[in-house]
Parts: C-alpha cells; structure tokens; sequence
C-alpha cells in the first residue's frame, strides 16, 4: 500500500510540475490528498493545518483547469 501511495504522489506531482499534464495530474493526487487529509482529521491532528493547505492548492488548481473537468460532472 505503501508503495502504490508513494507511486501516485511521485507520479502526480510529476505531471503537476511537467505542466502539460496537470489535469492527468490532479486525478491522480485527487484521492491522495483526501486520504492526507482524512488521515489528519481522525487521527492525527497536529498536521492538520498544512493538509489544509495542501487541499487549499488542490481546489485552487481545480478550479483553474475546471474545463478539463467539466466533461466528468455533465449530464
């Protein structure tokens, strides 16, 4: 689990900083950056405030590459 954890963050971050692949990206940090901070929230709250940061810039870069994504929530 460890593993394919650390993969997906390596993976996403990647693309984020390549810049060509930011949506690609953001779907594949989205349900990390949930588990930090759900992880945070149930057991360990002393991290809490930069996994909010974190989900912060994560919602900031959302919403700037919204088109990408718009396909997903229309009917």
């Amino acid at each position: 689990y460890v593993y394919a954890f650390a993969a997906c963050q390596v993976t996403g971050g990647f693309f984020l900083i390549l810049g060509r692949f930011v949506p690609l990206g953001l779907t594949i940090l989205g349900p990390v950056i949930v588990n930090i901070v759900l992880f945070h929230v149930f057991l360990a709250a002393e991290g809490l405030p930069l996994a909010l940061v974190i989900a912060a810039l994560f919602v900031f870069l959302l919403w700037r590459y919204w088109a990408a994504f718009a396909a997903i929530v229309r009917p």
